[in-house]
C-alpha cells in the first residue's frame, strides 16, 4: 500500500473515532438539564461541521494526484486537529 493510501485509511479510521465521540456528546446533550443541554448541543453542532471540513479535505486528498496529494493533506491534518483539540 503506498504512503497516500495507508494516510487515507489512517484518517478515515480516526474521522470514525471522531464520528463516535459526537455520538457520545449528542448522548449528554439529550440527558442533560435545560442549560447544559444547550451547551452540548451548540458543541455537537460545532463539532458536526469540523467533522464536515475534515471530511472535504480527506476527499480532495483521496482524489488528488499523486503530485498535489502531499500539499492536500496538510488542509485535512489542520481541520482534524482542530476537531480533535475541541474535545479537549
Amino acid at each position: 500500500m503506498d504512503t497516500k493510501h495507508a494516510y487515507i485509511n489512517k484518517m478515515k479510521a480516526q474521522l470514525d473515532e471522531l464520528e463516535a465521540n459526537i455520538e457520545r456528546y449528542q448522548v449528554k446533550a439529550d440527558q442533560a438539564s435545560a442549560d447544559a443541554e444547550i451547551e452540548y448541543k451548540e458543541k455537537v453542532e460545532e463539532l458536526k461541521e469540523q467533522r464536515n471540513e475534515a471530511k472535504e479535505w480527506l476527499n480532495k486528498v483521496a482524489d488528488a494526484s499523486d503530485d498535489a496529494w502531499d500539499s492536500l493533506k496538510d488542509g485535512f491534518t489542520d481541520a482534524y486537529d482542530r476537531m480533535r483539540k475541541a474535545f479537549s
